[in-house]
């Protein structure tokens, strides 16, 4: 991601964790980012303040987690653009990024857990994909996920499962335990194959 132009983030969903939310703003104080904030215990209010003016974050809270949802708002302070963009990896967050790369031409570039899905250059009327990332989910996957209405409370749960998941596998390829490894590595495929059906 060039981030010498102008980003705006037109959809914005991330899952934090305490650890990761505190580690987002310790980096945003270390390169001079000024930011206040205030905890309820149904809500994180993050004020930011910035070279293009203040902007206030609110996170809802739910199970431990903190849930950041921003709708069209330009970053035009590189300092944060680096930081928002790297904790959106880091927390396999969504998001829809717009690049103004010059007068005639825009970048669009779609987010999913932490990865490109999607960029799309934009010139005037004209359209042309740069990059799509393929997807391997079967149709009764997808309608398994339509019919689940506790997304919001699975993620958490999900990532919880996955970071266990890779702790079995490191112990496992530590000792060399083949047959743990396979194990490992089809449940993670199984993980991960939930989380790209899970819309935040």
């Amino acid at each position: 991601m060039h981030l010498d132009h102008d980003l705006e983030y037109l959809n914005l969903a991330v899952w934090f964790n305490r650890k990761t939310l505190h580690a987002m703003l310790q980096a945003l104080v270390e390169v001079g980012v000024n930011v206040t904030w205030k905890e309820s215990p149904e809500k994180f209010h993050l004020l930011v303040k910035t070279t293009d003016g203040q902007t206030e974050w609110i996170m809802q809270k739910l199970n431990g987690s903190y849930r950041l949802h921003l709708a069209g708002v330009p970053v035009q302070d590189s300092r944060v653009a680096v930081i928002l963009y790297r904790f959106v990896e880091q927390a396999k967050g969504h998001a829809v990024v717009k690049v103004s790369v010059d007068d005639e031409s825009v970048l669009m570039k779609y987010i999913r857990y932490g990865e490109a899905v999607r960029i799309v250059e934009i010139k005037g009327a004209e359209k042309k994909v740069i990059y799509e990332k393929s997807c391997n989910v079967t149709m009764d996957q997808v309608i398994a996920a339509l019919k689940r209405r506790d997304s919001e409370e699975r993620i958490p749960v999900l990532r919880l499962e996955l970071d266990y998941e890779l702790a079995t596998l490191f112990d496992a390829l530590t000792q060399e335990d083949k047959t743990q490894v396979k194990r490992s590595t089809e449940r993670l495929k199984q993980l991960r194959r939930e989380m790209l059906l899970l819309e935040v």
